[in-house]
């Protein structure tokens, strides 16, 4: 009994921890996947700039309660935005 009531600590410690880190690796593999579709099509400098706007967005969103993992496309569609009126805007400067 009071093994069980220890584990259950532990995890419950734990899990916050575990969280972060899957949290994390979300989020890395869906900038990565942001990252490498701008790269491929408009090369290292752009694909530099909408993973900083990526990571701005970031920043800016309004954080879920409960450790519940944010929607991550709702990010990458953000930076996708700010990344398409930057290549408008210079398409139509030339």
């Amino acid at each position: 009994m009071c093994d069980k009531k220890t584990n259950s600590i532990v995890h419950a410690q734990k899990e916050p921890v575990e969280l972060v880190a899957e949290f994390t690796m979300k989020a890395e593999r869906e900038l990565a996947a942001f990252y490498e579709a701008v790269f491929r099509r408009y090369g290292l400098e752009e694909a530099r700039m909408a993973a900083q706007d990526w990571i701005e967005e970031l920043e800016t969103m309004d954080w879920p309660a409960a450790w519940a993992f944010p929607n991550w496309r709702h990010v990458t569609i953000a930076a996708a935005d700010c990344f398409a009126f930057r290549i408008i805007d210079h398409s139509s400067s030339r």
